[in-house]
């Protein structure tokens, strides 16, 4: 193992090591030729974790519904939030630490999500055998120890079984795996959104049926239906919006249940936190957190 390990997971001196960064992008279409954001953060294993996480939250869509199982609206992300944090933590491991001008990057596209980090797969698995039950090969194994008596990370090779099995848990198209020879890929396709399928299906509709007027009249003068914002379900929200929402709805909620919920670190909550302004007033047990007007 790199003799930076280590300090990967609990350092906040980080300065000496060029490699511990995240690179992150929410690009336009389906290439990289266009962002609209564009980051790089520093940190250790749980500051760059964190970052990944939120950015997710940023620029994936969020859609929530009430149910009878709890008091409290249920939210998702379009791609499990499990599948999400499991590839993140996998990612962050398993690269090759020894390779000091590569970083890990995330990259969001209009059709997909792309985890890539500097690493190789163990010979004893070949890349078309990944979704097939397998062992455990970690590259860093001391890490990959200190991650496991976290309970961060398992150490029976069940990772990707268990990407797998959350994204068909909520639907979503298995994500595929690769490596270019220099860095892995693991992909998660997004789900196309209701909207945009209504709006093909109107446009095939129109194609099959030319005659049609009042198809015609739609094409012309704009689908209103079609048009109008989705619903603030759909729209992706920033982890700031998010927290709010949540303390709205339990303003006695305590701050590690805020940050289970997000799938965060409690720190990422605090700083937050103490950004919006949001404070605690009263009992440590009995009180409730004040939002600014």
């Amino acid at each position: 193992m790199p003799t930076n390990g280590a300090a990967m997971l609990f350092s906040n001196n980080i300065y000496p090591y060029d490699n511990f960064q995240l690179r992150l992008a929410r690009f336009l279409g389906t290439n990289k030729l266009e962002f609209i954001d564009n980051q790089r953060v520093e940190g250790n294993f749980f500051d760059l974790l964190d970052a990944g996480m939120a950015f997710f939250f940023k620029h994936l869509n969020l859609s929530g519904k009430i149910t009878n199982r709890s008091l409290m609206r249920e939210e998702r992300l379009e791609v499990p939030v499990k599948a999400l944090r499991e590839a993140l933590i996998n990612a962050l491991c398993h690269r090759q630490w020894e390779k000091q001008n590569l970083t890990i990057s995330i990259a969001v596209y209009d059709d997909r999500v792309e985890i890539a980090n500097p690493g190789v797969f163990p010979p004893q698995i070949p890349i078309e055998h990944v979704k097939e039950s397998h062992e455990s090969y970690p590259y860093n194994r001391n890490m990959a120890q200190a991650l496991y008596r976290s309970t961060l990370l398992e150490s029976w090779g069940s990772g990707i079984h268990r990407i797998i099995e959350a994204c068909r848990e909520q639907g979503v198209e298995d994500p595929t795996w690769r490596w270019d020879g220099g860095f892995v890929y693991v992909t998660f396709k997004r789900p196309v959104k209701a909207h945009e399928t209504a709006k093909d299906n109107l446009v095939d509709n129109i194609a099959l049926n030319p005659d049609n007027v009042a198809l015609n009249v739609a094409l012309n003068k704009g689908n209103v239906a079609l048009n109008v914002a989705p619903n603030n379900d759909d729209v992706a929200q920033s982890l700031d919006e998010r927290i709010l929402q949540i303390i709205k709805s339990n303003p006695s909620i305590r701050r590690e249940d805020i940050a289970a919920n997000l799938s965060v670190n409690k720190k990422t909550i605090v700083r937050h936190l103490k950004d919006l302004g949001i404070k605690w007033e009263g009992h440590s047990k009995t009180g409730h957190w004040r939002i600014p007007k």
